[in-house]
């Protein structure tokens, strides 16, 4: 067979088809980086200055170039490092009247903007052979992190001021995802509070079920969209079994949802199969069986090697580049 591009092998691996080896990708956060700037470590925080924004900007893509570079990946995903805006004066949610509080974003402008222009830069300087996906967080992600981890008694506690700001973060999003869809292949579309480790499936299936459904078809369209599964333990991947995405993700390794369990329950591509918990630790020799495992347990066909989820940052490159070794003899 002859050699085929990125973009070709995993757009063969979407279509279930005959691959020259196995495609494979992985990824980390920048964050803890010496070069990224300290006012933009949080999660979340109000609008950051043009200069600390440009210096995110050509930090964040000249980063991501570099590990494209060095690792390889068939399928390139930039991470959301950048935080969320939030307006001036709400350094958090803290009672159910702040929920209001959260106003409209434009994709164009403001952080997301330069998350937006981030991606130019990049798209410039990786081969148009190379698939780019952008990662979007969930608003249950977002949400929960605006107050601090308590959504859920927030929502016990005030059902429907929390959704009113639900509905805020969830339109931004939506509007974000579209906008990114004009300069990159796919979205990365993180599913946070789909696990039993987050949320009870009941609030799951009230609250945040449709809003993922409903950012999944607004961006359906996208040839490379993933549909990341977040979690550890038991997940309810069949609530979005049928969701739209031309690939799934979850953390098969670390869930009770095996990597062939998942490619008969979602009838798509997967990608997964190494467990990112313990990939750091790994010797070349386990990383092979693992790796081997994996495919021998779904086949070669629609099937994309790789982390569960986000690998540390200061994994070893040692250990990263033997999952390209893999692959390239797979």
């Amino acid at each position: 067979m002859l050699r085929m591009t990125p973009r070709e092998r995993i757009g063969q691996a979407i279509v279930g088809g005959e691959v020259d080896r196995l495609p494979y990708c992985f990824w980390y956060h920048f964050r803890t980086e010496a070069w990224f700037p300290q006012a933009l470590h949080a999660e979340y925080r109000a609008p950051a200055s043009d200069a600390v924004l440009q210096q995110y900007i050509d930090g964040m893509s000249r980063a991501t170039y570099e590990f494209w570079r060095r690792y390889q990946p068939d399928l390139l995903k930039v991470m959301h490092d950048i935080p969320y805006e939030t307006p001036e004066g709400l350094p958090f949610v803290r009672t159910a009247d702040d929920w209001a509080k959260l106003t409209p974003l434009e994709p164009d402008r403001g952080h997301f903007g330069a998350q937006i222009e981030m991606l130019r830069c990049l798209r410039a300087m990786v081969p148009d052979d190379v698939p780019i996906i952008e990662t979007v967080f969930n608003t249950f992600y977002y949400a929960n992190k605006l107050c601090e981890g308590k959504l859920l008694e927030h929502l016990a506690l005030a059902p429907d001021a929390v959704q009113e700001g639900l509905r805020t973060i969830q339109a931004n999003l939506q509007v974000y995802a579209r906008y990114a869809l004009t300069v990159c292949d796919g979205i990365y579309y993180a599913v946070n509070g789909i696990g039993a480790d987050a949320a009870p499936r009941a609030v799951y299936v009230e609250y945040f079920a449709p809003l993922d459904r409903a950012l999944l078809e607004s961006v359906a369209d996208g040839r490379f969209n993933v549909l990341h599964l977040h979690g550890y333990g038991e997940l309810y991947a069949d609530l979005l079994a049928d969701a739209p995405a031309a690939i799934v993700c979850w953390s098969d390794r670390s869930t009770t949802l095996s990597l062939a369990e998942g490619k008969r329950l979602f009838d798509r591509c997967v990608m997964g199969g190494l467990n990112e918990l313990e990939l750091p630790k790994m010797c070349r020799e386990r990383v092979f069986q693992q790796a081997l495992d994996a495919r021998d347990s779904v086949g070669r066909r629609g099937f994309i090697l790789a982390p569960g989820c986000s690998v540390p940052t200061d994994i070893s490159p040692e250990v990263l580049l033997t999952i390209r070794e893999f692959a390239l003899g797979a």
